[in-house]
């Protein structure tokens, strides 16, 4: 959806330096070694296909995993209408500042149906 500019990524740097993080985790490198992606090529197409959103104001929104709290306060920064995730903090909000935090596979159906 990104690749076709049908919907806009933001990414803070406290995002990317999660995501390079995660990338790391056995379990992360087991999967992209069956689906044979290169690990390599993953931050690049992220960079490539979002924009870099510069967080002034933190949000703490989420006790139990603060680093969520990242995420929260790109999407306000960014004036995003959905945070996308799997995420069980951020899922549990429901919602942040107005801000709907939905699964992909609930924002696939959701647009989708907006569509047609």
């Amino acid at each position: 959806m990104a690749e076709d500019k049908l919907v806009q990524l933001f990414v803070s740097l406290d995002i990317l330096q999660e995501i390079n993080r995660v990338l790391q985790y056995e379990k992360i490198l087991r999967i992209l070694k069956r689906s044979r992606i290169e690990p390599s090529s993953i931050m690049p197409t992220i960079v490539s296909l979002s924009s870099l959103v510069d967080v002034r104001t933190p949000a703490h929104a989420i006790e139990e995993d603060p680093s969520d709290n990242h995420v929260l306060a790109c999407a306000k920064e960014a004036s995003a209408q959905f945070i996308v995730s799997g995420d069980r903090h951020l899922l549990q909000l429901g919602q942040y500042e107005g801000i709907k935090i939905l699964t992909s596979s609930s924002f696939v159906r959701m647009e989708k149906s907006t569509r047609g």
